[in-house]
């Protein structure tokens, strides 16, 4: 709990690092694997490189300037990969999107990332 509200903390923090819009927004969905889900209690070394590895992934993407905001996910670890958080990011392309999640911890470690764009609907902001 302490790492997931640090880990929170710490996402909150980036979104007001972030500067103006840089054009659209997409999120990017994040899919762990349950041997990665399982390592968000662990309280062992395993468990602090674990969010380590998140830590400095979240840098990155504040120094990009393109993260505007995420949270992790509040799930069980299952058969299979399950949604486990989220960012939201602006960036001028869908590419330049799909990059910066290419290198997420979960796409590196057997899990994946999906990126979405956000759905444009008249009189809603994004």
């Amino acid at each position: 709990m302490i790492r997931t509200t640090l880990f929170g903390l710490a996402l909150s923090a980036l979104s007001t690092l972030a500067g103006p819009a840089l054009a659209d927004p997409f999120t990017m969905l994040i899919y762990e694997t349950p041997e990665d889900i399982a390592l968000r209690s662990d309280t062992t070394a395993a468990g602090a490189a674990y969010w380590s590895l998140w830590m400095e992934y979240s840098a990155e993407l504040a120094a990009s300037g393109a993260v505007r905001g995420g949270a992790p996910l509040m799930i069980n670890a299952q058969d299979g990969a399950a949604l486990s958080g989220y960012f939201i990011l602006e960036t001028a392309t869908h590419a330049e999107a799909e990059a910066l999640a290419a290198s997420a911890p979960a796409a590196l470690r057997g899990g994946h990332v999906v990126v979405v764009p956000h759905l444009a609907v008249p009189g809603m902001s994004n």
